[in-house]
Parts: structure tokens; sequence; C-alpha cells
């Protein structure tokens, strides 16, 4: 598994929020060398979107129900694999004014071409993680791990439920996504070198992170931040 994809999977197990999964998903997408991403939960007529989209693209797309027609989402549901799209080609089959229009506002949008990865989700919900952009074309090489992306729609599905589920009065730290991954480590009883080792980062860096998180957290030392996390219920499921 590359490291960008086992770094979203890292980051997104101990999100405690949406804000940080959806930060996690950014970053692995512009790691990519794509711009913006989407999730998208499809039950039955049930549609559930988390995206890093324009706000006004994401209203327009569930007003006009848009995930009927999107070539996207009906190829998913068809082959449940990865695959490339490319907006270019979505008309040329279809002369139909509704996908002409689809087509047409999605490249206003900026989105015109991407990679996909589909998973049968629970109770035959499909899920579908998508990494998109604004160029024609896209070199898609960075994300080639299939197995990977599974992964990581699975862990954004099942972080989502959970998060959804989340008391409302659990307090929030101001914890980054990387404070939290370091503080995880740590708390699995790893040194700051395996820690740097792990996430790929320097040992100044995995230094600099936990103080930050020893601050934050108002403790004396690493042990004790480790114990607050847990009693607060920062550092997601074991």
């Amino acid at each position: 598994m590359n490291e960008q994809i086992q770094s979203l999977i890292d980051t997104v197990d101990v999100a405690n929020d949406e804000r940080t999964v959806k930060i996690a998903l950014k970053n692995y997408a512009v790691s990519c060398g794509f711009e913006r991403f989407a999730y998208l939960q499809i039950a039955a007529s049930d549609i559930k979107t988390f995206n890093s989209y324009p706000s006004e693209w994401e209203g327009i797309y569930l007003r006009n129900r848009y995930s009927v027609i999107d070539p996207v989402v009906t190829q998913a549901k068809r082959r449940m694999a990865m695959f490339d799209w490319s907006a270019e080609g979505w008309a040329k089959h279809d002369e139909s004014r509704e996908l002409k229009r689809f087509r047409s506002e999605a490249m206003d949008f900026g989105i015109r071409s991407g990679i996909t990865t589909a998973v049968r989700g629970s109770f035959q919900s499909t899920l579908m993680l998508t990494l998109a952009s604004s160029r024609p074309r896209t070199d898609s090489s960075f994300a080639r791990d299939a197995e990977g992306a599974v992964r990581a729609a699975l862990c954004t599905y099942y972080r989502l439920k959970v998060l959804a589920q989340r008391p409302a009065h659990v307090l929030d730290f101001g914890l980054s996504p990387k404070e939290l991954v370091c503080l995880r480590w740590a708390a699995k009883g790893k040194s700051m070198q395996d820690i740097a080792d792990l996430t790929n980062v320097q040992h100044r860096t995995v230094q600099h992170y936990l103080d930050n998180v020893r601050g934050k957290l108002d403790a004396a030392n690493l042990v004790q931040a480790v114990a607050i996390a847990k009693d607060h219920g920062l550092l997601g499921p074991e």
C-alpha cells in the first residue's frame, strides 16, 4: 500500500469530526495530483455525499437528482472496481438533453476527469471514492492502488457513521490530523523515531507535533497526554 493512502487511512481512523476527515481526503487527493475528492454513498433513493466540490455544485447535483444520470455513478454500480473517467466522452453515446446539461455544468465547476473506486457497502449500498481534476485527462498512476482505495472508502464509510452517532458534547481540543496520528502511535508505545519512520516525516517534526499535543491537552508529559486523549475519546477505536 502506498504512503499516501496509508496516511489517509490512519488519519481518518483517528478523526474526531467531519472536518478532519475532509482535510485527510483533500490532502490525499492533492498528493495524488488531483484537486478535489468526492465520497458518495447510495442506497436505493437515499444519497449521502461528502466532498470538497463547490457547495453550489453540490446543491445543483442533489436538487436535480443527477446521481440517476451521472455516468460515473452508473459505471461504478456496474463495475464495482477502480476506473478512470473523463467528461469529454460523457455525451458521445448519449445525446439526451439531461446528460448534456449535466456534463456542461460539471465542467463549468471544474470537474473534467478523475478516478473512482466503487465498493459494496452494507445493505446493498454503493460506496464511491472519487478523485477529480479540472484537466481534460489526468495521470492517475499515483492513485493506482485499488486495494488501498477500497480500504480507504470503507474506512471513510465507517468513520463517518461513528461520527454521526457521537454525542454532541465531546470536547474539541483543536488537535490537527497529523497531531492525532502521532498521538495514536505514541499510545501504541511507539518511540518518536518509530513514529517518524511510520509517518515518513523527520524526528523533529514528530517532536513538534507531540509538543503541540501536550500544550493543547495541558498535559505535563506524553503519558498524561495519551491518558487525557483516551479519557475524552480522541484516539478513535482501538
